[in-house]
């Protein structure tokens, strides 16, 4: 269902009612537009409404994971999942999403290793996950619900989903912040 954006516009951000069937799902496989295997930042608008879930989350099935953006006790979450579902370092960030818009993402370099969580255009949180990972990203991907109940039902909006396939430093994921008309930055293509 189509709800107002971060900026007031009228059926500018998708609403999830924190229900099993309240999901967007998109193909993908092995080589896709999503399957960005190496880097990758991921950055979306977020209006948290009291229910986690996930925001975006890369799922084979109900016990292989990919990678994923949630939340998870009204904080932002990520994993890095590698592309044999092998698990990585978890993030929880300190910072509630509760009290309106929130401009969220999450970042990993395959060169440096380096992961980092995104709140409002500043690095909250991050840790090295170890260099040279290949990403689960292979995978479809569902917004707002995973495939399982075992990561719950998002309730709440989502605008401008952005994936690259490259880790963004903190002044191009500012300056994608301050754009207001989705998928539109000099530093890739969202969808």
């Amino acid at each position: 269902m189509l709800a107002p954006g971060p900026a007031g516009q009228l059926n500018g951000a998708y609403e999830f009612n924190g229900t099993s069937n309240s999901f967007i799902e998109f193909s993908n496989s092995a080589g896709g537009i999503l399957d960005v295997r190496y880097s990758i930042t991921m950055l979306c608008w977020v209006y948290y409404n009291g229910q986690d879930g996930p925001f975006f989350f890369y799922q084979k099935d109900h016990s292989n994971w990919g990678v994923h953006l949630a939340t998870y006790q009204g904080k932002l979450y990520a994993r890095f999942h590698t592309r044999n579902y092998g698990s990585t370092n978890y993030f929880l960030s300190s910072t509630l999403l509760e009290g309106g818009w929130k401009f969220v993402g999450a970042s990993y370099d395959n060169t440096s290793g380096e992961a980092k969580l995104w709140v409002d255009g500043v690095a909250v949180q991050s840790l090295n996950n170890g260099a040279g990972l290949e990403l689960g990203t292979q995978d479809k991907v569902r917004m707002g619900a995973g495939f399982s109940s075992g990561f719950g039902f998002f309730r709440g909006r989502i605008t401008q989903m952005q994936v690259y396939d490259k880790a963004l430093i903190q002044e191009q994921i500012q300056e994608t912040q301050g754009k207001n008309e989705m998928c539109r930055s000099k530093y890739g293509s969202g969808f």
